[in-house]
């Protein structure tokens, strides 16, 4: 489960702009409270869905107490000044990944002939046996 500092600024056109100073200073939106939490759920699993599958090291998140709500004077104009406030989001990784990248990739694989011809005899499904395989090796729930 990974969690981050998220700022939520009310926009002055309605909805809510939400802030990631861990994630680059990015951000998203939504139209209600709702719909920005999920946005910004989803927002974790993109920008971080790369070096999760690549095993490469994710930021650090920041402790929310050091996080400020201040706009800065570029954003007066399009954010509501005193209506933002800062909170935790939580993203299972593993979860995401399953979800939003479920499509199915055809994969070649080669193995002897005589274990071929024996894991057909017992009825082996090999689209189900290798993922269980890879799954395992990789210490995937």
């Amino acid at each position: 489960m990974l969690v981050y500092p998220a700022i939520f600024h009310k926009a002055v056109e309605g909805g809510y702009v939400v802030i990631f100073p861990d994630l680059g200073n990015g951000g998203t939106q939504g139209e209600t409270l709702e719909e920005a939490i999920k946005m910004a759920e989803d927002y974790i699993g993109t920008w971080l869905y790369d070096d999760f599958i690549s095993g490469r090291e994710l930021p650090k998140a920041s402790d929310l107490k050091d996080v400020s709500v201040e706009l800065e004077e570029d954003e007066k104009e399009y954010l509501v000044s005193g209506e933002s406030f800062k909170t935790l989001i939580s993203m299972n990784m593993k979860q995401y990944v399953k979800e939003c990248k479920s499509q199915i990739v055809r994969k070649n694989v080669s193995i002897p002939s005589w274990l071929n011809e024996v894991a057909k005899n017992h009825s082996l499904n090999f689209s189900s046996l290798l993922q269980e395989a890879i799954k395992k090796e990789l210490g995937i729930e």
